[in-house]
Formats: C-alpha cells, structure tokens, sequence
C-alpha cells in the first residue's frame, strides 16, 4: 500500500486565499484533540476555541465539527461558538451555525437491541481489565484504550465476531464500527457521510464551496 502524500500546506493556503466559498469538516477526537486516557479529559484549550472562532466567524466560511460525541459534551464545550456548525454521534443530532436548538436527522427507531449489545459489551468488559461502555442516545460503544493492548486486540476481534453474528438477529439495522480503541453499534443509516451529503444538499441554490477540508483520523471519518 502506498504512503499517503502529505499535505502541501503551500498549495493549502493558496487554495484557501483564492477561494471564495469554503467548507470545513473537521473531526474531535485525536484530530482536533488528543487521544487521553480518560475521554473527558479531551477538551478544547483557549488556543483552540480561538482558532475555532476565527474560522468560523469568517463569512466565507462553514465550519463543523463532525463528531462521535453526543450532543451535551458538544454543547457544554463548543456551544459558545455561536458560527460552528455541530454534530453529534456521527450525524445524528445537528446544531446548525447560528442555531441555539439540536435536532435529530434520523427517525425514531427500535432501541430494544441495546439490550443485547449491551450484554455483549458488559461480558467483554469484564474480560478485558480497563476497558468500558458508553451508552450514547443511539449507539453503544466499547472502548478498551486503556486496556493491555494485546489482551484489548484479541477480545474486540472476538467481540467484533460475536455482534456480527447476532445482527442479523436484531430488528433494527444496525453495524459494528471500528473506532481508535473501540468498538461502536449504531444503526447504519446514522454515518458522517450521511451527515456530510445532507450538509453539501444544503447550499441549494447558495454558491457550492470551492474549497473542502476534512480532516479525520479513523475509518468513521472515511
């Protein structure tokens, strides 16, 4: 497999200054902050949040943080900046720049396979020392950063089977992604890219953006 090129931040700011129209979608964890022990921990600095604002304060510029967290941990920290478009669990709730309420982009769907995925979590859980579950309002996640990462690798390629498996059993349509050190189940009409279609339908008759950043880390960015 090729090496990916790096980016020529020469040519970047180029483009940037010539643009006239410009779409940025970025990512939270381990993109715009670190990967950290403790996922609470991963919050915007003063520098950050500066930055933030001065790129979306832009008239030229859309700015959105596309991310895996929900909804309250986005609001608490990022609500202030009332020009950044936000969104949580990967698309599922939206807070359009310059909107104070979130709203939901998905149908309200059977949830009684969190029972299940649930149970499969906890068991893996307990075989894997540091490891834990977050309930998201439509997704469940298994994170292991913290465990041995080779006891960690061996039990959610296990999990990761086991889910599998048991899916097509559910009603609901759901998926298992795999995240930086975690595991995630979530319907599979709720992905960035849903997200990101619904955000370029949404300049209609509005000038399309000339200049497109998207910045990931992981196949959910993809």
């Amino acid at each position: 497999m090729a090496t990916p090129a790096l980016l020529d931040s020469a040519k970047l700011i180029e483009k940037y200054l010539g643009s006239q129209a410009r779409l940025f979608l970025l990512d939270w964890d381990s993109t715009l902050t670190p990967i950290v022990e403790d996922p609470k921990a991963a919050v915007p600095t003063a520098a950050d949040i500066g930055v933030l604002e001065m790129l979306s304060s832009n008239p030229k510029n859309d700015v959105w943080i596309i991310s895996g967290r929900d909804s309250t941990f986005l609001q608490k920290h990022l609500g202030s900046l009332s020009s950044l478009g936000l969104s949580a669990e990967h698309g599922a709730y939206v807070r359009l720049a310059n909107h104070a309420d979130w709203h939901s982009t998905s149908e309200e769907a059977d949830s009684a396979w969190q029972v299940t995925i649930m149970a499969i979590f906890n068991d893996y859980t307990a075989k894997t020392l540091g490891s834990w579950v977050e309930k998201k309002t439509i997704a469940i996640t298994w994170h292991y950063r913290n465990a041995v990462p080779e006891i960690a690798d061996f039990n959610a390629t296990e999990c990761k089977n086991c889910i599998e498996q048991i899916i097509p059993q559910l009603p609901s349509h759901l998926e298992v992604m795999d995240g930086k050190m975690c595991l995630e189940v979530r319907p599979k009409n709720v992905n960035k890219g849903a997200i990101v279609r619904s955000i370029i339908a949404s300049y209609g008759g509005r000038t399309c953006p000339d200049f497109v950043l998207c910045i990931g880390d992981d196949v959910t960015d993809e």
